[in-house]
């Protein structure tokens, strides 16, 4: 990817320039989304963006970063502790989004990955962008104001189907590719190195004269849009089943804004023609033609394309002045008759902006997110997840729950000099509220969905049926999923069963870990121990442990690997009934368990009728029978 451009070097000229620059003097462009961009490209054009900003504003623009670990008191703020008066002990700390109520300053949100924005700062997104006015009532605070924020995120087209649909319609602009490099990257590395004081390293490059100017003018200069060009925009939007008007509404403030950095008084059809051309859009009529008919000879003007030439045996004049021998050619195998080929039609596209350009890129993206993405998870057993998940990091406290000591002391160590000087002497640690910092931990699933898939019976029953209402459950939920293949195709031993695990059922891995055929042995023993082990390790260690699991098997009950040969890698004979007998055994010992649900989904064998029921017994679990294929085509 190339890299930005420093500022000097940047020009309307470059379409995604002059889309920021749009974005800068329209607030109604104020919400922008960057395909495919680095981190690095989006921190520069952050910049960039901020630098428009100030010049439209008239003062410098904060920025503020959000990312996956902000919660709500984060957003707009807590109740902390005070420390300049006595007397009130508590005071209100504004958040990342509520701060600057009282002057409404213009602030720039950048959003790195918007994949991995927590589900607090996605809420706050979808409830801020494009509002006219925002409502805080928060621990016995009450507020409203008008927001004055610029959004900048990031997302790679290809995981588009992950975020919510609401918050990608809040995205006014789709920008891809990033700004043009116009210098030598090896130049630029040596004028930082010959920099020589603090001051020349910190300064960040300014906009050029050019483009503070356009911006300049285009903030007073008003332009009418004509009612042609209105018909025209809608011409390049495509009707969705859920339709939402801010498609046209960006698009035609998108026009506005570009004839406004132009000068012009009025936007006309030809204007928003060649400004979709910066969008990538094309009419929709001529994208369904094209889609409908792929393989359709295209089109072509003799003013689009010139015409073909025929060689026809003429003299031709020569290429040089220099004289050429002259040579007698003889046709070999003429025929009598001459024939003409047929003409052979070029691939010309006939469409000039190329549908993979489409920046609404979600219309046709396989959907990998759950359907409430937007709603807080519902907790049955506990109100909180506070103190709970595996520690990531640590935070400022707001209580005295959790606390990271050492993270505390190292702060507090800082300040000692200067907090010792009034003790009179003594060497005591000294804290302050601001030194206290907690951990920051990652949120965890309160119910697991443990799978066991014996794929060897699977066969002649319509198991998947039957197991919909389970991956239902899973999936309202919100639980861990974890699926034990037994006897499934190319395993990576033979003798033994294979565990996956993932953070819910959407993950790809679970539904093509399901789709594998069957194998040759069928270590059901191995496949129930490692179900053991790890509703184990879920239910009863450490903080992060599962309520509630929900064990669901699907098997004949015809285990023929012995637990010990799995777990040696070979067979020691003799081996007899030992392989059912070991995967009962074990059965017993997950039927021992708290808080598990088991449910054996019985594929009602020919042969063997019993073991499947003698399994559900050990486990504890209920049955439900399977129907087999010759029903369910019948039915």
């Amino acid at each position: 990817m190339t890299d930005f451009a420093p500022s000097s070097q940047l020009s309307l000229t470059d379409p995604f320039v002059r889309s920021l620059a749009c974005a800068a003097i329209s607030p109604g462009l104020r919400s922008i989304l960057a395909f495919d961009t680095s981190p690095a490209a989006l921190r520069q054009t952050a910049q960039i963006l901020a630098q428009m900003l100030a010049v439209v504003a008239g003062y410098p623009v904060d920025s503020v970063t959000l990312g996956t670990l902000e919660a709500e008191d984060d957003l707009w703020g807590i109740l902390g502790l005070g420390v300049a008066s006595e007397a009130q002990p508590f005071q209100w700390k504004s958040g990342l989004l509520s701060a600057g109520q009282q002057d409404s300053q213009l602030r720039l949100v950048v959003i790195p990955d918007l994949t991995k924005l927590s589900l607090a700062a996605a809420r706050a997104c979808v409830v801020l962008m494009g509002a006219d006015v925002a409502h805080l009532e928060r621990h016995g605070q009450q507020a409203h104001w008008q927001p004055n924020l610029c959004w900048l995120a990031g997302c790679a087209s290809s995981e588009v189907g992950m975020v919510s649909p609401h918050l990608l319609d809040r995205f006014a602009l789709r920008l891809s590719g990033q700004v043009t490099q116009t210098t030598d990257r090896t130049v630029e590395i040596l004028s930082w190195i010959d920099r020589q004081t603090s001051e020349e390293e910190t300064k960040s490059e300014s906009l050029p004269i050019e483009i503070c100017d356009r911006l300049r003018q285009a903030t007073q200069h008003r332009v009418a849009i004509a009612d042609k060009a209105r018909a025209r925009i809608l011409d390049y939007i495509s009707t969705l089943e859920v339709y939402s008007p801010r498609r046209e509404i960006a698009l035609a403030r998108l026009a506005v804004a570009n004839a406004r950095l132009e000068g012009v008084a009025e936007v006309t059809v030809d204007r928003v023609d060649a400004l979709v051309r910066m969008m990538r859009l094309i009419p929709v009529a001529k994208l369904i033609e094209v889609l409908s008919n792929p393989t359709s000879d295209p089109v072509t003007s003799p003013s689009e394309f010139p015409k073909s030439t025929e060689t026809k045996p003429t003299s031709t004049p020569s290429l040089t002045k220099q004289s050429e021998p002259s040579t007698v050619r003889e046709p070999i195998y003429e025929s009598d008759r001459s024939e003409l080929l047929p003409p052979t039609p070029l691939t010309v596209p006939d469409n000039p902006y190329p549908v993979p350009g489409n920046p609404y890129p979600e219309d046709e993206a396989p959907v990998e997110r759950e359907a409430a993405s937007l709603r807080l998870p519902p907790r049955r057993f506990r109100a909180s997840a506070a103190n709970r998940g595996p520690i990531i990091g640590v935070e400022k406290a707001r209580t005295l729950q959790d606390l990271a000591l050492v993270r505390t002391i190292l702060e507090a160590a800082k300040f000692q000099p200067i907090r010792q000087q009034t003790q009179n002497g003594q060497r005591r640690l000294k804290l302050s509220a601001t030194d206290l910092h907690c951990y920051r931990r990652s949120p965890v699933a309160e119910q697991m969905l443990m799978l066991v898939l014996d794929y060897t019976c699977l066969r002649e029953c319509n198991w998947q049926e039957e197991l919909l209402p389970y991956l239902s459950w899973a999936y309202v939920e919100r639980a861990s999923v974890c699926l034990i293949q037994v006897g499934a195709a190319d395993p990576k031993h033979e003798l033994q069963a294979e565990r996956v695990m993932a953070e819910s059922i959407l993950v790809p891995r679970i539904n093509a870990g399901m789709e594998v055929g069957r194998g040759k042995a069928t270590p059901l023993a191995h496949g129930l121990d490692l179900a053991l082990q790890t509703l184990r390790h879920a239910l009863q260690h450490g903080r992060s442990k599962v309520q509630q699991a929900v064990l669901v098997v699907i098997s004949d009950g015809r285990g023929n690997v012995p637990l010990e040969a799995s777990r040696l890698g070979r067979i020691v004979p003799p081996v007899g009934r030992k392989g059912v007998e070991d995967a009962l055994q074990v059965a017993e010992c997950i039927g021992g368990l708290d808080g598990v649900k088991a449910v054996l989904l019985n594929p009602q064998p020919k042969q063997y009728t019993d073991l499947p029921l003698k399994l559900a017994e050990a486990l504890g679990a209920s049955v439900v029978a399977i129907p087999p294929l010759e029903a369910v085509e019948v039915g």
